[in-house]
């Protein structure tokens, strides 16, 4: 409706009432839950709202903490106002805020737990951070009171040019008391910190590269210096020294001004790998990894979101560190499962890096000695590059692997493992005893009714753990009194089946009573503190047997470890996953590589029932690139990754014929051209904690349409009592 005003004394009708109201600046705000879209606010007269910057924001009756995700000009009546800005200069930039929505979109996920993803939890809370100013510590030379091991090794660790308070907690996890009873007894004094920057040109000591080193430095550098966007896929060989060429490169990085992002697996991030890049590092670094208090990792965030820190090393969620000008980005061991999220959002940090280095146009470096197939296909792609490494640093050389076949043998080590062993330690060095199974047997059978004892919660067997007595789940943790008689027929003599690390380690004390064995695996090594005292242990020479999983597979440096002994090693062959194959060459390749990086004369023996695979000849020969060709050939005969892309739907529920039903409609539903379904079937884990689980798998060549399909899916209207999943580019098949 128009209506009238005064102009000069006369009337006159205004037709755009807005013309003479002041335009309003409105926020658009991610908040950080379950809410699916962004929401609008006006921004308080006053409040300097930027991109951004965490707000706390009404959502009907209740406050929820948000990110402005964008800030404009605009005339929207009724809306709400902003309740309180907790962060007047914003935490993350706009470039991290476009890669987050990025992930919501591809991935299918809300975008409240997308943007989530860029703040450790304390900070997702309507909580704020001041750093403080750095201490400085240094050693006394006196003190007084009795000292422990390890208070000791804590006063030894700090140099004579005194440490950071921060850097030396990085160092000693949980060792907050044990500094401050330290400081009380006067051992260690500070002092102010004047955090003067340090020359980043030159490295602390001089490296002589080998030739494969100096020529991977020369073109990654170059391209650095481009400031051009690019891969670079380092196909290294265990112990050809990719480390001294990401640090290298790192160091010409931050000399330009750049960041660095150095992301590690979780298994590989110890107080050992983060005290050496800390001391070839010339300026600080944050630590990005789920081992902090929610505070300390609030600590290291905070560091990089103001601009103090321009080093981040990290496990996967690190790929969302604030950082600005990211120049280079180094993803070591990128062929690891554990770059892929299993939980939330299900992206891939690997992947995220390329995106990444992209938007920033910068360098991005893959670094493996197995390369995951996916990367391995990019090599001939534009703007990547594949470089190899085939040689050891210094004299070293690969191990050689002898394959033993135990179709005949009944102990769990064949007489040349055990020949090998006795011969090893007479030379008073170190083997490593490899299976990927905890626990003393698979399953428990009973030799009567042939029943396995399964999860009550699960369709999985029940884990034999000897020495507690007990059978475990490990999917879902259910445990149970190991029973005298069969429950089912009531036999008396219930059987082990199949081997773990516990088996091992009585086989083991049973021919050598005499030696010193350390077992590793998740049931013994419980926090880093443990992890930390089980390597200095082998290292110090204190162990002459090693027995574990994966935890030692890769990543750790033994300089004294000449015999690796892989057991069953067709384990993983026969999962139900189509990348079984090149996981259990990745698995078994970069286990071999523990051996002979200082001494001569290492060895690696095989032991397994299929001697004659065309994958075991592979493994003994190193032969990557035979090993991708085969497997290329039964990709491409079958369908999958990485010449299709694909999806994983999972539907879950507490009653299986609902669930069954649901997913066959939703399949049935599923009629875009390009894009194929396989499936429903019941998952490979049936029933995991109580809840029957379906899938189907999409695949498709064109990846448009693969996410029309899903965004499809998610329309259809799903009963409240079935969950569902979608995974992009999955990795977990079970």
């Amino acid at each position: 409706m128009s209506q009238a005003y005064l102009k000069n004394g006369f009337p006159f009708l205004n037709h755009n009432v807005s013309l003479w109201v002041m335009s309003k600046i409105l926020a658009e705000v991610v908040v950080l839950s379950g809410i699916p879209k962004r929401l609008s606010y006006e921004v308080p007269q006053g409040m300097d709202a930027k991109i951004g910057s965490r707000v706390v924001v009404p959502v009907k009756k209740t406050e929820k903490v948000g990110v402005i995700v964008s800030v404009h000009n605009k005339e929207m009546p009724g809306l709400k106002s902003i309740s309180r800005l907790l962060d007047e200069t914003p935490l993350i930039t706009q470039e991290l805020i476009d890669l987050l929505l990025w992930c919501a979109r591809y991935y299918h996920t809300g975008i409240g737990s997308a943007v989530a993803m860029a703040f450790p939890p304390y900070l997702r809370q309507a909580r704020t951070m001041r750093l403080d100013s750095d201490v400085l510590l240094f050693t006394t030379k006196a003190g007084s009171g009795r000292t422990g091991k390890k208070q000791r090794a804590l006063i030894e660790a700090i140099p004579e040019e005194g440490m950071s308070l921060d850097k030396l907690k990085k160092l000693f996890p949980g060792s907050t008391g044990t500094i401050s009873s330290l400081i009380q007894k006067g051992y260690i004094k500070t002092a102010d910190n004047p955090a003067t920057p340090r020359d980043c040109s030159h490295p602390t000591n001089t490296i002589e590269y080998t030739h494969d080193q100096a020529e991977a430095i020369r073109e990654m550098t170059a391209a650095l210096d481009s400031h051009r966007f690019k891969t670079f896929i380092l196909h290294g060989i265990t112990g050809s020294g990719k480390t001294e060429v990401y640090l290298a490169c790192a160091l010409k990085a931050l000399t330009m001004g750049l960041s660095v992002l150095y992301l590690v697996p979780e298994i590989a991030l110890t107080p050992q790998s983060i005290a050496m890049i800390q001391q070839r590092i010339p300026s600080e670094i944050a630590v990005f990894h789920s081992g902090l208090t929610p505070r300390d990792r609030s600590v290291e965030f905070m560091k990089v979101s103001s601009g103090k820190v321009h080093f981040v090393l990290g496990t996967r969620s690190a790929i969302f560190a604030p950082l600005t000008r990211l120049g280079l980005i180094i993803v070591d061991e990128e062929h690891d499962h554990s770059y892929k999220q299993e939980d939330g959002v299900p992206y891939n940090a690997r992947d995220l890096s390329i995106l990444r280095a992209k938007n920033n146009n910068a360098v991005v470096i893959l670094g493996s000695a197995t390369p995951s197939m996916d990367t391995f296909s990019k090599s001939g792609s534009q703007n990547t590059q594949l470089i190899t490494m085939s040689k050891r640093t210094g004299h070293a050389a690969l191990p050689e692997i002898e394959i033993i076949d135990t179709r005949d043998s009944k102990d769990p080590l064949s007489d040349r493992l055990l020949e090998a062993i006795e011969e090893t330690v007479s030379r008073k060095e170190q083997c490593l005893l490899f299976i990927n199974r905890r626990g003393f047997s698979a399953a428990l059978v009973c030799p009567g009714c042939g029943k396995v004892i399964t999860c009550s919660q699960c369709d999985r067997s029940l884990t034999y753990h000897k020495a507690k007595g007990l059978a475990l789940c490990h999917y879902c943790g259910f445990s149970l009194q190991l029973p005298e008689i069969c429950p089912s027929c009531g036999c008396l003599d219930m059987k082990p089946l199949g081997m773990g690390t516990e088996k091992i380690m009585h086989a083991v004390t049973r021919h050598f009573p005499d030696l010193r064995i350390l077992k590793m695996d998740s049931d013994e090594i419980t926090s880093t503190k443990k992890l930390e005292s089980a390597l200095e242990s082998v290292r110090n020479r204190e162990i002459d047997i090693i027995i574990g999983t994966q935890m030692i597979a890769k990543g750790h440096d033994f300089p004294y470890l000449t015999l690796v002994g892989v057991l069953h090693a067709e384990q993983l062959l026969f999962m139900p996953d189509f990348r079984a194959g090149e996981r259990t060459f990745q698995q078994i390749v970069q286990v071999s590589g523990r051996a002979g990086r200082r001494l001569a004369n290492t060895r690696v023996l095989v032991q397994t029932l299929i001697p004659d695979h065309p994958l075991i000849k592979s493994i003994a020969g190193y032969d990557y690139e035979g090993m991708i060709a085969g497997e290329e050939l039964i990709r491409q005969a079958s369908g999958f990754p990485p010449f299709v892309h694909m999806a994983r739907c999972v539907f879950s529920s507490s009653r299986n014929e609902l669930v069954r039903q649901v997913i066959h409609e939703v399949s049935s539903r599923i009629n875009h051209k390009n894009v194929d379904v396989l499936g429903p079937a019941p998952a490979p884990v049936s029933l995991l904690r109580n809840r029957y689980r379906w899938h189907f798998l999409l695949r498709s060549n064109d990846r448009a349409g693969l996410h029309r399909t899903i965004d499809s899916i998610m329309q259809i209207d799903i009963p409240s009592q079935v969950k569902y999943k979608i995974d992009v580019d999955p990795y977990n098949m079970l």
